[in-house]
């Protein structure tokens, strides 16, 4: 029992002493340890951009898009009817043609007389309107000569109606005669009544010659009727000869040419389509509210300058002005028309490459002006409800929270109506790890200059 009990403590005095040199191995190895060297936390160092704050004047730019049509085009179909017998060499698509050129200097009316007719396009087989033309001529002149006719004999009866007079005032005077002789016995009742007899005949007469005459001014209405309308059929014939001619109705590009040689057309047979390429409009629908802007500023008298490209990236190729603006909506897309006309031809010059119909182009329109405003980059403000927008403005090299009042938001610019001073450097990158007081480092600074002139502001100079 004592030898086990023996064991056991020279088991435990053994363990001991292995811990105990253990432990001491490991503490001289610790002692062999350096100490690590020790530094201060730097402070992070944010690099940013900012956009210096300056009271500016814009020009709102109000986009949109529309299909080019020209300003003039005509489906020319015929006036008469008849088989084409000649077709000129040039009724094809693609060539100019020359319309009418006018005495009046009125662009617009074009009246006035004509200096020279267009050129002619097609011919319809005059021949049946030449003879109905002579026909027509041929009345006219039957209804002068009846109308002469007329003349001469009221020439005729006036003479007659002379003698006709005379000669009842004669028997009228003799009958007097008489009655006073039968008074004195010295004729006979046989012989007064004679003589009254003779006056009732010659008052017969003239009464017939009178009626006659009566009667010439209904017959000349009657024939000038006639004669007026003959004179009328002749013109008309006059008109359907020339029509057989058909013409160019005005100087253009032919577009559409729908007929040949020997074909038979009647009147309302598409001939040909001629459109005038020296204007083009587009109408460009607007949303109410951009609409309301540019129509303010041509009811003001004003023509709004339009820059034209081919899609939103390209740049402006041609350009035009607002001329006029729709009266009603379009209840379908809920837009309001503004219509910009482009001149093709300007001093007499063809534009390098014209605008031509049929071809979809955004619009640029220059709005209102907007002066003296604070706009800065819309990306700079953080929050978006009210009382809450604020924005990191730089100050000695820290970032500062500030809070402002944005008034309005147009595509990438924000407008500041309070909280922002020019001379501000509004810091526009690394927002998401800013905080107030941050540490920043300026690399770059950006101007109006520099950010604004395209999209929808354009900032004007001095």
């Amino acid at each position: 029992m004592s030898e086990k009990h023996g064991s056991i403590w020279i088991n435990i005095v053994l363990c001991a002493l292995a811990l105990l040199v253990g432990g001491g191995g490991f503490a001289g190895l610790a002692s062999l340890r350096e100490e690590p060297a020790k530094r201060d936390i730097e402070t992070k160092v944010f690099n940013v951009e900012v956009f210096e704050v300056q009271r500016v004047d814009l020009q709102e730019i109000v986009k949109g898009f529309g299909s080019v049509v020209a300003e003039r085009e005509v489906v020319y179909s015929a006036q008469v009817a008849g088989e084409v017998s000649l077709v000129s060499r040039r009724l094809k698509v693609g060539e100019a043609v020359s319309g009418p050129e006018f005495f009046s200097n009125d662009p617009i009316l074009e009246t006035g007389s004509i200096q020279a007719e267009g050129e002619v396009l097609l011919v319809i087989d005059p021949e049946v309107y030449n003879e109905r033309l002579a026909q027509a001529d041929h009345a006219v002149e039957e209804a002068l000569a009846e109308l002469q006719t007329l003349k001469q004999q009221e020439q005729n009866n006036s003479r007659l109606l002379q003698t006709a007079t005379r000669n009842y005032n004669t028997a009228k005077d003799d009958h007097a005669r008489m009655e006073r002789l039968a008074k004195d016995g010295t004729v006979t009742q046989n012989q007064l009544t004679l003589s009254q007899l003779e006056e009732r005949r010659y008052e017969r007469a003239l009464i017939e010659v009178d009626n006659q005459r009566s009667l010439f001014p209904a017959q000349r209405q009657r024939l000038q009727k006639q004669l007026d309308r003959l004179q009328t059929e002749k013109k008309i014939a006059a008109i359907n000869v020339r029509r057989t001619e058909v013409r160019a109705p005005f100087t253009g590009v032919l577009t559409e040419v729908n007929v040949e040689k020997g074909q038979y057309v009647q009147p309302g047979t598409p001939l040909y389509r001629v459109t005038q390429i020296d204007a083009v409009v587009i109408a460009v629908p607007l949303h109410p509210l951009d609409f309301a802007k540019i129509a303010d500023l041509v009811l003001a008298g004003e023509q709004p300058q339009v820059e034209l490209a081919e899609n939103e990236v390209a740049l402006s190729r041609w350009t035009g002005r607002v001329v006029r603006i729709s009266p009603e909506a379009d209840t379908a897309t809920r837009t309001i028309d503004v219509f910009v006309e482009v001149e093709n031809k300007r001093e007499g010059q063809q534009v390098a490459v014209p605008l031509l119909p049929g071809s979809f182009v955004q619009a640029r329109i220059e709005g209102p002006i907007l002066t003296d405003v604070i706009v800065v980059p819309r990306a700079a403000v953080i929050g978006n409800a009210a009382g809450s927008t604020r924005v990191f403005v730089e100050r000695a090299g820290r970032a500062v929270e500030v809070p402002v009042e944005v008034s309005r938001r147009l595509e990438a610019q924000a407008f500041i109506s309070a909280g922002l001073t020019s001379g501000d450097r509004v810091v526009m990158t690394n927002l998401d790890a800013l905080k107030d007081d941050s540490q920043i480092s300026v690399q770059k600074t950006t101007t109006p200059s520099d950010s604004l002139g395209g999209g929808q502001t354009l900032l004007l100079r001095d």
